[in-house]
């Protein structure tokens, strides 16, 4: 009995857990969303601290750096979304083109009549475009919410960075003097794993933003700022996003490229950008931060599509590495740390 109601009760706890994230998410998400870059810029704040500068300031200057950087560039992704938008009817030749070089190919291999194509595109027409308006209108609302949501960030993100002392004191508060060590070993890890996460995941963003670029250039694609912003900034989401961010330039590839053995040559080159990233540039700068074995990434990318839609999709992973460091410094705990690490034998006997 007194195991079934211990089973019983970690149910009970995992389910108010899913509705508070659930239901919680207009408040969550900004403020995760804050609490990571602040675990960001707290080293930028404790050197300005240490050349005099006071704690306002410091915080005031470190949230200008995040507004600089990440809203210059939710700005030029939209501002290179609205030129991509307003050049669509001058493309108009080569999506004829494309679609009448790809009708004459189904007919050589199905035997369907350019009429009996045209018949079953008026059929599925409609249904086409019922689907793209709903998705069109909710990602342009997806953007204006994005925009009200960063500032919301940035305003968490400034207290936070003021606050840091303080809420790290209130922590301690309920920590027993013998648990001390442990906890603050806890606190340094996760603020580490965070710090590593997104450091490291901006630079290989950077980096593989210009190996995108260059080779958009040199091929001579258009709208390649548009498709290096968002290239890069979708890798962001582990296993998805490098998957989405070489296809969108390769299925353009095809209505612009004449010369299918450009074509051939460009889509080899974006997939041998994209195995760089994830073979090389993330091994070598992301390292094993976050620690998490595969099956708990997709798990935790799946949870939070689900619950919280995009910002669920990047935050759910490094949240899941918090909670496996958690759980290693919790001895109850401990075979939740073992369930999400890589090889963990040895931390997990630690």
């Amino acid at each position: 009995m007194k195991q079934l109601a211990k089973i019983n009760s970690i149910l009970l706890f995992i389910l108010l857990i899913v509705v508070f994230l659930y239901w919680g998410d207009p408040f969550l998400i900004p403020f995760i969303f804050g609490t990571f870059f602040a675990f960001l810029m707290a080293p930028l704040c404790n050197f300005l601290e240490k050349t005099g500068i006071s704690r306002t300031v410091s915080s005031l200057l470190s949230t200008l750096v995040v507004f600089i950087v990440f809203g210059g560039t939710l700005f030029l992704l939209i501002t290179q979304i609205n030129l991509f938008v307003s050049e669509l009817p001058l493309m108009e030749d080569k999506v004829d083109s494309f679609i009448e070089s790809t009708q004459n190919k189904i007919e050589s291999i199905t035997n369907l009549t350019l009429g009996e194509q045209d018949e079953i595109l008026e059929e599925r027409s409609g249904q086409i475009i019922e689907k793209i308006e709903p998705f069109v209108t909710g990602f342009f609302g997806n953007v204006l919410n994005t925009v009200f949501s960063f500032f919301v960030v940035l305003v968490y993100l400034f207290l936070l960075l003021l606050y840091r002392e303080k809420i790290f004191n209130f922590i301690m508060m309920y920590v027993s003097p013998d648990d001390e060590g442990s906890a603050k070993e806890t606190l340094h890890e996760i603020s580490q794993v965070a710090f590593h996460y997104l450091w490291g995941r901006a630079q290989v963003m950077i980096l593989l933003g210009i190996m995108f670029f260059f080779t958009f250039i040199l091929f001579g694609l258009p709208f390649a700022m548009l498709f290096t912003i968002f290239g890069a900034v979708i890798t962001i989401i582990p296993y998805v996003g490098p998957l989405i961010s070489g296809l969108f330039p390769i299925l353009f590839s095809l209505v612009y490229f004449d010369s299918l053995q450009k074509i051939l040559f460009f889509s080899v080159i974006i997939i041998a950008i994209q195995l760089v990233e994830s073979y090389v540039l993330e091994p070598l700068i992301l390292g094993n931060q976050v620690k998490l074995n595969p099956l708990i990434v997709i798990v935790a990318i799946v949870l939070g599509g689900i619950m919280w839609g995009l910002a669920g999709m990047i935050l759910f992973v490094p949240m899941f590495a918090m909670v496996k460091i958690i759980s290693l410094h919790h001895p109850g705990l401990k075979p939740i740390a073992f369930l999400f690490g890589q090889n963990q034998k040895e931390e997990f006997e630690k």
